[in-house]
């Protein structure tokens, strides 16, 4: 369940969302929104929210932290706008301060400066880019690439200080020890598509095989884990050849990518605002993509779908490509 949050910034936001108002003037109404509800609303355990309340908008305040403040401000924005759609002014200043937030996290990085504040500023930029998407992934790549940012700004080389402090701030916003977000089993059927079924030719190939084979490891793993790597878990360890996989719509890939979807149906129902989707419909398109030699391997999937979906056509290539940094 979402942490309760504020209702006292209507009147206050209202002062910028109507005018053009200064840039000092702008942060700081996002800022207060943050403290006020967005920072509510990022992870579903009271704890957490605390954290992210007040501890980290004092770093985003240090002068050297510039990227966490600007993806503050994005997410801040980007709430506001998902809280009235119809405000294209809060569209434009959340992509703003997200591209803003983009280009600071490429400079620290080529400067050999990201620390434990990138990777906080990585953290809310990867769930922006999650809450943007208006199908499972209009954008996976920018997805798939910033999860890999963050597994490699975790993994840099640190004092024992530093580690200590990461690991504590990284464990204090997203809690490894809560309960699991789904109570459903996972489906062991899954794993017979990397030995058997169709197309076993394709199998041939190791790379290939373990692709699978690790894909649908962590996807399991994801299952039984709390909300926060229930989400993201799965892209965090996704390899490139995973990825090409899903890219060049090889069935095996679209059934573990739906076996993700329904993963989040389940576990999005009580979940923050910026993982609601579709994910029923989104499922039942891709499935209807497969041809009838993948029935034998849909079985379970197609029982926790919604019987009454609409069975458009799925164009995986613009769901692929889609995007020239329009949003919204």
């Amino acid at each position: 369940m979402v942490v309760a949050q504020s209702s006292s910034t209507e009147s206050s936001l209202s002062i910028w969302t109507r005018g053009e108002g200064s840039s000092d003037l702008l942060t700081l109404e996002l800022m207060y929104h943050y403290t006020t509800s967005t920072s509510y609303s990022i992870f579903p355990d009271p704890d957490a929210s605390a954290v992210w309340r007040t501890v980290i908008p004092q770093m985003a305040f240090d002068p050297r932290n510039r990227c966490l403040l600007q993806a503050i401000l994005a997410f801040s924005a980007l709430h506001i706008h998902h809280k009235n759609p119809t405000s294209s002014r809060c569209a434009e200043i959340a992509a703003d301060y997200y591209n803003q937030a983009k280009i600071s996290l490429r400079m620290a990085d080529a400067d050999e400066t990201a620390d434990i504040n990138a990777v906080v500023a990585l953290t809310l930029v990867s769930q922006y880019e999650f809450a943007i998407s208006p199908t499972v992934f209009s954008h996976p790549c920018d997805w798939y690439n910033t999860m890999c940012e963050v597994r490699r700004n975790s993994l840099k080389s640190r004092t024992e200080i530093q580690y200590s402090v990461m690991q504590s701030l990284m464990a204090a916003i997203a809690p490894p020890l809560l309960p699991p977000s789904l109570n459903e089993q996972f489906p062991s059927t899954l794993s017979s598509i990397s030995s058997s079924a169709p197309d076993v030719e394709e199998l041939h190939d190791a790379s290939v095989r373990k692709a699978y084979e690790e894909s649908i490891y962590f996807l399991e793993q994801a299952w039984g884990a709390p909300f926060n790597k229930c989400v993201g878990l799965w892209w965090y360890m996704m390899s490139n050849t995973f990825l090409r996989l899903l890219e060049g719509a090889r069935p095996r890939a679209l059934i573990i990518l739906v076996h993700y979807c329904v993963m989040m149906k389940h576990a999005s129902e009580d979940g923050p605002w910026w993982v609601k989707k579709n994910w029923d419909d989104e499922a039942a398109k891709i499935v209807f993509t497969l041809d009838a030699r993948w029935t034998p391997c849909l079985g379970w999937l197609l029982s926790q779908l919604d019987p009454g979906l609409d069975s458009q056509v799925f164009d995986l290539a613009a769901w692929v490509h889609a995007g020239d940094g329009n949003h919204f």
